[in-house]
């Protein structure tokens, strides 16, 4: 979590390796910007590097996605970022 003016950020990682799917939860989560900062990847593999470059409290993934399911994804960061929660 981020502090930010003194309130708490959730920081949130978006996986989905369709981009009409992102750019919708993009347009449906922007009321959220106050409370949460997100990032929007469109692979696994970006993925893991994002969360190799920076800290999240929460990750959400798709489940079928080409090379890495999401399932693998999720097992993959509960071993290597055991304090992100995944979803």
């Amino acid at each position: 979590m981020k502090r930010e003016g003194g309130a708490m950020k959730y920081k949130i990682l978006f996986v989905d390796d369709e981009s009409r799917v992102l750019m919708g939860l993009q347009r449906m989560l922007r009321r959220m910007r106050k409370e949460w900062e997100m990032v929007f990847v469109s692979s696994p593999e970006k993925a893991i590097a994002e969360l190799e470059r920076q800290s999240f409290d929460v990750i959400v993934t798709d489940m079928k996605m080409p090379g890495m399911q999401g399932d693998q994804l999720l097992s993959n960061v509960k071993e290597r970022f055991p304090d992100v929660i995944r979803l």
